[in-house]
């Protein structure tokens, strides 16, 4: 086991953000994250799941995100991504709308809901600017239908680069604290945060519970989590390309005894192909992974999902 003080655990990590912002002792970090993030400064923020900090790690059940609500109702939804894919998107919308059933159940439906924003902190995944801002609109017009429902996606690898390429004291506030999440060096942290009072806070933060055995054990038990998926992911890869391609070959010569050896290997290699990419669909592999290591396109495998 690696020894707490060789590693740095950074806010990528969900337990760790949820421990730094999701403190109803110190609201520092949370108010320094909705002023960076949305440019208000709230009177008072409250923290609606504040009891999941104290839970178990192996509770398969606990979601470790944060939610919070405003002085004027608003519920701002904070989620941690670390791999960024189609499916976690529509998981993420799946909470949106969770929190927002919440407000309305237990009411009439002439009320008015409240305002709900999620804040996605992406470390991976497309993104046409470092922070994009989505919300209902008429397509043609783009005129708004409502102010109640945002979504927020913040390109943290971008705002890491940022800080890494260059100097400090030439970095606005909101690089320093966005670029803040990806940092995963205990000095670059201590030294991005240098200056200013809500970071060096922050910091604090961070370099108290590097060393909280709570969040360490969930760490190495998370690492040893995520090892154990990516086996069972090569395996299951490994076992659909060997699998496709045997049956593939098969086929190929069988047909090819009439049309010609050659032409028939090579058209039992696409077969192959064709069948390692739909053995991976039936694993559930994620369709980004299958056309990396088939060349198909994502609309080759698409049609395949339809046969």
């Amino acid at each position: 086991m690696i020894k707490s003080k060789e590693r740095f655990i950074s806010l990528k990590f969900d337990l760790m953000f949820k421990k730094v912002f999701g403190s109803e002792d110190d609201l520092i970090p949370i108010k320094k994250l909705l002023k960076e993030v949305l440019g208000i400064i709230p009177k008072d923020v409250k923290i609606l799941n504040s009891e999941l900090v104290g839970r178990p790690y192996k509770d398969r059940d606990v979601r470790v995100d944060l939610i919070v609500e405003l002085e004027d109702g608003t519920k701002v939804n904070v989620e941690v991504n670390s791999e960024v894919t189609n499916r976690l998107i529509e998981r993420n919308l799946y909470y949106l709308f969770r929190n927002i059933t919440k407000d309305v159940m237990p009411k009439s439906i002439l009320e008015r809901i409240n305002r709900h924003i999620q804040i996605n902190l992406d470390y991976s995944g497309i993104h046409e600017k470092p922070i994009m801002s989505y919300s209902l609109y008429e397509k043609e017009t783009h005129k708004r239908l409502t102010d109640m429902i945002e979504i927020i996606r913040i390109d943290i690898p971008y705002f890491k680069d940022r800080c890494y390429n260059k100097n400090v004291d030439e970095l606005d506030s909101e690089t320093k604290f966005l670029g803040l999440f990806g940092i995963d060096s205990k000095d670059e942290a201590k030294k991005l945060c240098k200056g200013d009072k809500d970071m060096e806070d922050i910091y604090k933060r961070i370099d108290k519970y590097n060393d909280d055995e709570d969040v360490i054990g969930a760490y190495d038990y998370k690492a040893v989590e995520e090892e154990i998926k990516q086996e069972q992911l090569e395996e299951a890869i490994q076992k659909g390309i060997d699998k496709g391609f045997n049956q593939g070959i098969e086929q190929g010569i069988s047909k090819g005894i009439a049309k010609g050896i050659e032409q028939g290997i090579s058209k039992g290699v696409e077969q192959g192909i064709e069948t390692t990419a739909k053995n991976l669909l039936k694993e559930n592999i994620d369709i980004n992974i299958i056309s990396k290591v088939t060349g198909l396109s994502l609309k080759e495998i698409e049609k395949l999902k339809q046969v």
